[in-house]
């Protein structure tokens, strides 16, 4: 209720509406080009880590895990290669953890 009293009275004052379309164009719009330019501009590169992995059971092979952590922005891409070609086969991949990583 009291949302709407506030939007009826700055509705009908002029003088109010004039000084808040001021406000947008004088700090809105200019603070947030700014803040979009210094956020979208930046990367982080992943820290890597490979490691080989043996499963509990020891019965089947050791395995290679690459893991990201720590980049942004979150889109990444990990491919494993072998004699510079791309393997396809007999690779697996998780989602991202909770963590963001």
């Amino acid at each position: 209720e009291h949302g709407v009293y506030n939007a009826k009275n700055w509705n009908n004052n002029p003088g109010q509406l004039q000084s808040e379309r001021a406000q947008v164009e004088a700090y809105c719009k200019h603070n947030a080009e700014i803040y979009q330019s210094t956020i979208t501009g930046k990367s982080v590169p992943p820290q890597v880590k490979l490691s080989s992995v043996t499963h509990d059971d020891g019965r089947h092979p050791a395995v290679l895990m690459c893991s990201a952590y720590d980049f942004y922005p979150q889109r990444i891409q990990i491919s494993w290669m072998r004699d510079g070609i791309l393997v396809k086969s007999d690779v697996t991949s998780t989602e991202e953890m909770p963590n963001g990583d």
